[in-house]
């Protein structure tokens, strides 16, 4: 170890000592003991050092909060509220656009030549305006710089936006009104987790004992958790969430304290832990849940009404970028690097070689990709379904007190206006799915399975015909697993029928199970009805009465035959079938 690690490990050490002593003293001094009786430091510094260890060869983002948790907090109010910034170079507007550092926005760079405002750039030469890219990592921060006039954009993933509209729609001038989508995270999201949990099911409570996961409050990282929680039917009560200060700070407390099951964070952590912790493992990424988290931008809604040229110079512009992204990601991966301070190599692989299509930690959405988002009501992972699910989560948390209807911050006119012009672009987002890539996964012993959820569809005995007048829920739940599907752009899916075994002896088994194929797969086509997806995606497999759920094999109780009458869908990363 260098000298300075041993001078780090010795500052952690002292601190975490430090931090022992305080919390626990009524049992390592308690009052009745004598005042002068002494403490074994030392034997409470190895105690301690079994639980946490220090992260000596892990290169971790350093963030800008320590690692440390915080308490659960909701959304500080918006203040400070004012009209917006006039600021002008050359007589042309200068529009104040914040972003993070994520590649994303490795498009508005290129087109922007840089961060300033720019004659080289594609807004100021083919639109008339100039850009002024500031690096704002604090979403609240951004927000209040928003509501305070000083910038006209607010960047964010879709989910937060709907963790923010609350408090901005109360003044109709800062209303965020979404004007284009640049990416959906492709990998750069995860969850890590060590010991036996190797799918999101697995974090459900066993023996009594809650599964403790770390991770950043009301972030990206928050909805991605809970939204997985929700497809496995897990209820995020179940669950000993902690809270860190923000997304690096949860990766080094996985690392340094073993207790922790879990931790939700992003690229480069999730890598670097999965690659240099021993026993830890990527339980899934957005590289599989690929339409989750999407990435945009919103105007403020004075500002959209004043200048709607502007608004479209800048959706015309970023697309020009992803463009120059694509056609160069080298170059690309130079200009990231050089408005974020970060080496080229990391930026590089944050890009990806192909300039953010199947590789990199996002993927670029051109026109017609943002077109399917906005205007699309039949995907199954478009702006409603993932404006609704934000707020239904986070209605649901207490972190906001209403949610705010899609259709008043979503602005698809904007797209819609630009068809014809961008009508020769094609979506580039569509994976390749293997024909017989389902027949080589062991999918009954659930090698790379990422999660499994449970529904209930009612069948009238002996059919397999899906009838809503039977079962009313039919609807709503074979849109619940389309949604699903769609979310998980990249895997696949497979559909399990099951039945109930109270016929047991009675009825011959394989005509149980063609019973139980029947069914599941009269789900399946009704979902390729709905919503088109590659048929090479999904796989239907008739267990028959061999699968009932553990907890009810008495085949005497009714109740218990009622819920082994169900569908199980489970989701397979795309490289599973590989």
């Amino acid at each position: 170890m260098t000298t300075r690690g041993k001078i780090v490990l010795t500052i952690l050490l002292l601190g975490v000592v430090g931090f022992g002593l305080y919390r626990w003293w009524d049992k390592i001094a308690p009052p009745s003991r004598p005042q002068n009786q002494s403490v074994d430091v030392v034997k409470v510094k190895e105690e301690i050092a079994k639980l946490k260890t220090p992260p000596v060869d892990i290169p971790l983002l350093a963030g800008t909060n320590v690692a440390s948790l915080v308490e659960r907090s909701g959304i500080p109010a918006v203040s400070g509220v004012s009209d917006y910034k006039k600021e002008t170079k050359d007589g042309k507007l200068i529009v104040q656009f914040p972003i993070n550092v994520w590649p994303g926005w490795a498009p508005i760079i290129m087109a922007n030549a840089g961060l300033e405002p720019s004659d080289q750039s594609v807004f100021a030469q083919k639109y008339g305006f100039y850009v002024h890219l500031a690096i704002v990592d604090d979403p609240v921060k951004a927000r209040d710089l928003f509501a305070s006039g000083q910038s006209h954009i607010l960047w964010g993933t879709l989910d937060m936006i709907a963790l923010f509209a609350p408090e901005l729609v109360k003044d109709s001038r800062t209303v965020p009104v979404v004007c284009q989508q640049i990416d959906f995270s492709g990998g750069g999201d995860g969850v890590v987790a060590r010991g036996e949990i190797r799918s999101i099911n697995d974090l459900r409570p066993t023996g009594g004992k809650r599964k403790k996961i770390v991770l950043a409050q009301n972030s990206p990282s928050h909805y991605l958790i809970m939204s997985l929680l929700v497809d496995a039917g897990i209820d995020p009560g179940e669950i000993d969430f902690k809270w860190s200060a923000d997304a690096p700070a949860a990766a080094k407390i996985f690392v340094q304290d073993s207790s922790y099951d879990a931790f939700v964070g992003w690229s480069p952590d999730i890598y670097q832990v999965t690659d240099k912790l021993k026993g830890s493992r990527l339980v899934v990424t957005t590289g599989t849940a690929n339409h989750l988290i999407a990435d945009v931008w919103a105007v403020r809604n004075d500002f959209y009404r004043d200048h709607p040229e502007i608004v479209s110079g800048l959706v015309r512009g970023i697309f020009e970028g992803m463009d120059m992204v694509r056609k160069d990601p080298g170059r690309a991966a130079q200009g990231l690097a050089t408005a974020f301070s970060l080496p080229v190599e990391d930026c590089k692989n944050m890009i990806g070689k192909d300039g953010g299509i199947t590789e990199g930690d996002a993927h670029l959405t051109n026109y017609r990709e943002n077109s399917k988002f906005f205007l699309d009501p039949f995907n199954p992972a478009n702006f409603e379904v993932i404006w609704n699910s934000a707020c239904t989560i986070y209605k649901s948390l207490g972190t906001i007190p209403t949610s705010v209807p899609a259709n008043r911050v979503k602005a698809h006119t904007v797209l819609a206006a630009l068809s014809e012009e961008y009508k020769d672009v094609r979506d580039l987002s569509q994976p390749t799915f293997k024909p017989d890539a389902l027949m080589k996964m062991s999918a009954e012993a659930g090698s790379g399975q990422v999660l499994t959820k449970a529904v209930m569809i009612a069948f009238e005995p002996n059919s397999f015909e899906l009838n809503p007048q039977y079962d009313a829920t039919i609807p709503g739940t074979l849109e619940e697993i389309g949604k699903l599907a769609g979310k998980f752009g990249n895997a696949y899916i497979i559909i399990e029928g099951n039945t109930d075994a109270s016929k047991k002896g009675i009825v011959p088994t394989d005509m149980v199970r063609r019973l139980s194929y029947d069914r599941a797969d009269s789900v399946r086509k009704a979902i390729m009805d709905k919503y088109k997806f590659d048929p090479n995606k999904f796989k239907v497999v008739g267990n028959g009465w061999d699968n009932p759920l553990p907890a009810c094999t008495d085949n005497s109780n009714p109740e218990h035959n009622k819920k082994n009458r169900r569908v199980e869908v489970k989701v397979f990363p795309l490289e599973s079938g590989s």
